[in-house]
């Protein structure tokens, strides 16, 4: 491998796109930001000097520009084109810019939920290279900063590379035990993607698949709640940063919104368990469930359905992860 190529795992979800930058077999940095963005260019200006570090957020691609940012009125990603859009891959390299590869040549992975990558038990070919087409689409920033130069694109699956996480190191070497059943819950921003993997690294594929509930379901239900309570239309954004704070700032007054989260979580929760439990029944034949994902740590009831269940450190890079270390292999 060309050590001058930089490998990196992007899942680049509806609701975050999380980034995990391998270096010489060790994970040298992880970070996340919001998938969301704005047709046009838009922006702030900055009082006294800007930060040098700051990468103007405003970029080009097929024709359509973008600004990228948690902006109040920014664009949601929740359709179902989003995975291959001139919005996702502009917030793609618009993550790797921030973590520090503009002008670094890469090699990278992204993902698909489940139910769309495969079509029966086997990869689709069609929608996998439309998504390698897209990414591979050139950005480019309008101030004309150096952009990630991404030289290699692979698509994996979305919950199975979690997988792929739990049973690698860093450095490729097998540490799972290999004669395992592993179910893997993986709860997104608007897909839960469910797999179950048996001993011989076998994909059970009647058991595999997606739905479409996650976090962003919950955002919805606490800005409907939030509109009842205040008369005020927040942002999903704003929610979003919310749902980690259990607060949320109005009036210059930072308020408490835990009841709005905690009652939206366990409608959303049901509805979760429900698809879980189509797919993996109640699981007794599985050694272990890993509950992954940006959701793993507001859905923790699903612990309380699965006493089995394992949550690795840092959940919400799992898949990234995955994407990183088969990459290397």
């Amino acid at each position: 491998m060309n050590e001058n190529i930089i490998t990196v795992g992007v899942d680049d979800g509806f609701a975050a796109t999380d980034v995990v930058v391998m270096e010489g077999g060790a994970i040298t940095k992880t970070m996340m930001i919001q998938s969301r963005a704005r047709s046009g260019i838009h922006g702030t200006s900055v009082i006294g000097e800007a930060e040098d570090d700051q990468p103007v957020p405003c970029y080009e691609t097929d024709g359509v520009k973008f600004t990228v940012g948690a902006l109040s009125d920014a664009e949601s990603a929740r359709f179902d084109d989003y995975p291959f859009s001139p919005m996702n891959r502009t917030i793609v390299n618009h993550a790797l810019r921030l973590v520090g590869l503009g002008g670094k040549k890469l090699r990278i992975a992204t993902g698909l939920p489940l139910s769309v990558y495969y079509q029966g038990s086997d990869p689709n070919a069609e929608v996998i290279a439309r998504k390698d087409r897209s990414i591979m689409t050139p950005v480019a920033c309008i101030d004309g900063s150096a952009m990630p130069l991404i030289v290699e694109h692979k698509v994996f699956p979305e919950g199975l590379s979690a997988w792929v996480d739990y049973a690698l190191g860093d450095d490729g070497r097998l540490r799972a035990d290999p004669n395992e059943s592993v179910g893997v819950i993986d709860i997104g921003g608007r897909t839960t993607d469910v797999a179950v993997v048996l001993p011989g690294r076998r994909i059970d594929h009647a058991r595999c698949g997606s739905a479409d509930i996650g976090v962003l379901n919950v955002v919805e239900q606490v800005r409907v709640a939030l509109l009842k309570r205040f008369n005020v239309e927040m942002s999903g954004s704003q929610i979003e940063l919310g749902l980690k704070t259990r607060s949320i700032k109005m009036w210059g007054k930072v308020l408490d919104i835990g009841t709005e989260i905690d009652e939206a979580v366990a409608q959303v929760t049901d509805g979760v368990l429900r698809e879980v439990s189509r797919r993996l029944g109640q699981a007794v034949d599985l050694d272990r469930v890993l509950l992954v994902g940006g959701g793993a740590h507001l859905f923790r009831d699903v612990e309380k359905r699965y006493p089995h269940v394992v949550v690795p450190e840092h959940p919400e890079y799992a898949n990234a992860r995955g994407f990183a270390k088969y990459l290397n292999l």
